[in-house]
């Protein structure tokens, strides 16, 4: 799944000013989305804890913790 994403992921450009903006956000929040398949998320993320969104994509990415 992990491969599919990045073969089929954003423009490395898209991420790099989501990066730029939550660097320099004089009130970061905790998530920033990066690009339309970052989108994907904004209903999960009002919805659930962070924590339970954390363990969900560690679990779907297959990572540990």
């Amino acid at each position: 799944m992990m491969a599919e994403a990045v073969r089929n992921g954003d423009a490395p450009g898209v991420v790099a000013q989501a990066i730029v903006a939550a660097a320099t956000d004089p009130k970061p929040k905790p998530r920033h989305t990066a690009g339309p398949l970052a989108g994907r998320t904004r209903i999960p993320r009002r919805l659930a804890p962070a924590a339970v969104l954390d363990q969900r994509i560690r679990r779907m990415n297959q990572l540990a913790g």
